[in-house]
């Protein structure tokens, strides 16, 4: 095992080390810890879902006719058929020149599916009718209620003045709306996004759908009543706030608990360590959580009024991930030498925004449960090449260790000390069974100085009678089977 690692640090440079096991640390915890807690915590759509009266109104005009409203009842059922009826009620109406009421409201599914079977198409299109029609049928309800609207046209017929119609209509729009009834339109044909945008006062209530693509509107329309989650698609994220906040941010946190522990593993191993002692264990699990938790939720909470806009969801999405990159980024400054904390956390916000396009990407591409296990492969590795990158850009003064000809590795110098010694904690390990106390040396920054200072006890060890010595670009010293070379950034070197 050792030599298998030993082989990977000689072929691979910092960043690329750092992206591979930010990669298959944040996999890991995906695929071990976090789908199964999603699975767990994942309730029936109708669990947490209060009751909905919804009022199915569809545009059975002479423009409907054939194929076009045969799969606009077909959609209707389906939309139907995915509700809860034990707690939701549905009132079915279609409307032309006229008006005609399939049934009112009811929760038995037999009498609905007929319903929407039965309606007929003929006739103009009587919007503003037909609109306070199913606002009667609804004003009883003590349900959340709902009315939405499916149309191919505009408002009126032939021989109307359509002005009057379209003010007529939305004259019965701002009254339903007034009386506490959402409106949500399914628009097709000719129908006027813009005329619907003003009817429903939203435009994210406004789905366009074209012949064939019925289905996946009224799918729409019903994220538009319900909700969805920051990470899941598909039915199922219709929570309570809270319980939302904490699903998301509990999923979030295992994610950042792998990504963190497994940077800190990618760290040792860089710098030839114990890949992980149990005081970095407890820091990298307990910040990982908390880093994760809060910026699940965080995103969760950005996300979800704007979910259903799909370019401010995308902002909602990219935000909780830029969060949970920039915290686990200033996380790793307590791991890596001198890295300052401002550094960090940019290298995590960049790490973050980048890891979070990937990780929308992989799920619209792949599906929720495929995407989110190679989303999370690409923010752990955007994260570690970051904070990689960062690090090795920031850098003004640095001490490479020669462990052989064909392997070095390179720790930055600043007010932090670097430790040299047999301790397990120390950045540079020297063999213990070659004389080596516990801390041999540090060497730090003083204003614009490098110094080398020896620990008391190499005094005693090997009767040094000079502690403390500055050190110059290019200098190099041997400390058992190590060398250590200095370098400073005016000669900075490719690594």
């Amino acid at each position: 095992m050792n030599q298998f690692l030993t082989q990977i640090r000689q072929k691979l440079n910092k960043p690329t080390l750092f992206g591979l096991y930010g990669a298959l640390g944040c996999l890991i915890a995906a695929l071990l810890f976090g789908e199964g807690f999603l699975a767990l915590t994942k309730t029936t759509p109708s669990f947490f879902r209060p009751a909905q009266a919804i009022a199915l109104l569809i545009d059975c005009s002479g423009s409907m006719d054939g194929d076009k409203l045969q799969e606009a009842k077909n959609a209707a059922i389906q939309f139907v058929q995915r509700q809860d009826l034990t707690k939701d009620q549905f009132t079915v109406l279609g409307f032309g020149s006229d008006v005609h009421l399939g049934t009112p409201l009811t929760s038995d599914p037999y009498t609905l599916e007929t319903a929407i079977a039965n309606l007929s198409d003929g006739g103009g299109t009587m919007m503003d009718i037909a609109i306070n029609a199913a606002a009667d049928q609804l004003q009883f309800a003590e349900e959340n209620r709902h009315l939405l609207l499916f149309t191919d046209g505009i408002p009126g017929s032939q021989g109307t003045d359509a002005i009057e119609e379209a003010n007529k209509t939305l004259t019965a729009g701002m009254t339903a709306k007034n009386n506490n009834i959402n409106l949500i339109a399914v628009a097709t044909g000719d129908a006027d996004v813009n005329f619907l945008t003003q009817l429903t006062q939203d435009r994210d209530r406004v789905f366009y759908a074209s012949t064939g693509d019925f289905d996946r509107a009224f799918r729409a329309a019903e994220e538009a009543i319900y909700g969805k989650q920051l990470v899941e698609s598909e039915d199922g994220g219709n929570y309570p706030l809270l319980y939302s906040l904490l699903r998301i941010g509990i999923w979030t946190g295992l994610l950042a608990i792998g990504t963190s522990l497994s940077l800190i593993l990618g760290q040792n191993h860089y710098l030839h360590r114990r890949l992980l002692s149990f005081n970095e264990g407890i820091l990298g699990f307990l910040g990982g959580l908390g880093a994760g938790v809060a910026a699940g939720a965080i995103g969760q909470l950005i996300y979800a009024p704007v979910a259903s806009f799909p370019p401010l969801a995308v902002v909602g999405r990219v935000a909780g991930w830029a969060i949970l990159g920039t915290l686990v980024g200033g996380g790793m400054s307590f791991f890596v030498p001198n890295l300052k904390s401002s550094r960090a956390l940019l290298a995590g916000l960049l790490g973050g925004i980048g890891g979070a396009m990937g990780f929308l990407l992989a799920a619209g591409a792949m599906g929720d449960i495929v995407g989110r296990l190679l989303g999370a492969a690409i923010l752990g590795a955007f994260l570690g090449v970051a904070i990689a990158l960062i690090e090795q850009l920031s850098r003004e003064a640095w001490l490479v260790v020669h462990w052989s000809p064909v392997e070095q590795t390179k720790i930055s110098l600043g007010d932090k000390p670097v430790i040299l010694g047999s301790s397990q904690d120390a950045h540079v390990y020297l063999r213990k069974d070659k004389g080596f106390p516990a801390i041999t040396a540090t060497i730090f920054t003083e204003k614009d100085k490098i110094i080398m200072q020896f620990d008391d006890k190499m005094r005693e060890l090997k009767s040094m009678k000079k502690l403390r010595h500055e050190l110059n670009d290019g200098d190099r010293r041997k400390l058992g089977d190590v060398l250590l070379e200095v370098k400073t950034l005016t000669h900075r070197l490719p690594n």
